[in-house]
């Protein structure tokens, strides 16, 4: 009588390779994977990093800078799990954009994610991990003076959705969160450069974006830690507004 044997679900410790880890979003998120037992890799350019979390210096706007990180991460062999949270904001009139700040925004919120998932993607695809793109309620309800931000955010929900259905015959999942108005540094940022000539009608809608209780970037990170667990196996191409009812 041969003996059966049941392969169960693994135990191992999974590999999370998160940018813009160094703060806000990112930060916390590290946090959350490092304290469920995972081996977090934080990548940044600033080494501010969670304690316990490996930090990888990487400028996700550029592409050698990407895959010598991606590189570093996939030392254990795999790459079970991709956030993709590293994101820069802009904000003004768009006679006033210029052709540097409309490249450095998409470099960073659009480009950027697609350069990680490339230089990822074997990896992902050798585990059947997944990805989880960290957009903006922007991208999808567009926003006046945040026009180059909208364009890179709408562009990454539509990255998502797309890349979805083209993986997932491989086993890879790619969601992503579409945020509201989080407590972070960059949000502040927002609130110090707001224009102070908007047209009243458009001032009111955007200044939604502030008052009330702002999302904790915990609460960001429940969501993608969620997103990436086998409790969402089923789930892919999703964009989860995370938004309190603003989109």
């Amino acid at each position: 009588m041969s003996a059966t044997t049941t392969t169960g679900p693994t135990t191992e410790p999974r590999v999370v390779v998160i940018t813009g880890a160094a703060s806000g979003v990112g930060h916390a998120t590290a946090e959350m994977f490092r304290d469920a037992g995972d081996i977090v890799f934080g990548l940044d350019l600033h080494p501010t990093v969670p304690d316990g979390v490996t930090f990888v210096e990487c400028n996700v706007g550029d592409r050698a800078s990407v895959d010598a990180a991606v590189e570093t991460c996939a030392q254990h062999g795999r790459i079970d799990v991709l956030a993709n949270v590293a994101g820069i904001v802009q904000f003004g009139r768009f006679e006033q954009i210029t052709d540097a700040e409309w490249d450095r925004v998409h470099a960073v919120d659009l480009k950027g994610p697609f350069m990680m998932i490339q230089a990822a993607l074997p990896h992902l695809v050798a585990c059947q991990g997944n990805v989880v793109n960290v957009a903006s309620v922007a991208g999808r309800v567009p926003q006046p003076y945040a026009t180059a931000y909208a364009a890179a955010k709408g562009g990454l929900v539509t990255l998502t959705q797309a890349l979805a259905m083209e993986l997932t015959p491989t086993g890879v999942r790619v969601n992503a969160i579409c945020p509201g108005t989080v407590d972070t540094p960059m949000v502040a940022h927002v609130a110090s450069i707001f224009p102070d000539d908007l047209d009243p009608r458009l001032a009111e809608r955007l200044l939604m974006l502030l008052p009330g209780r702002a999302i904790a970037p915990a609460e960001i990170a429940a969501a993608i830690r969620y997103l990436s667990s086998s409790d969402a196996r089923m789930v892919t191409g999703t964009i989860l507004a995370v938004d309190g009812c603003m989109s």
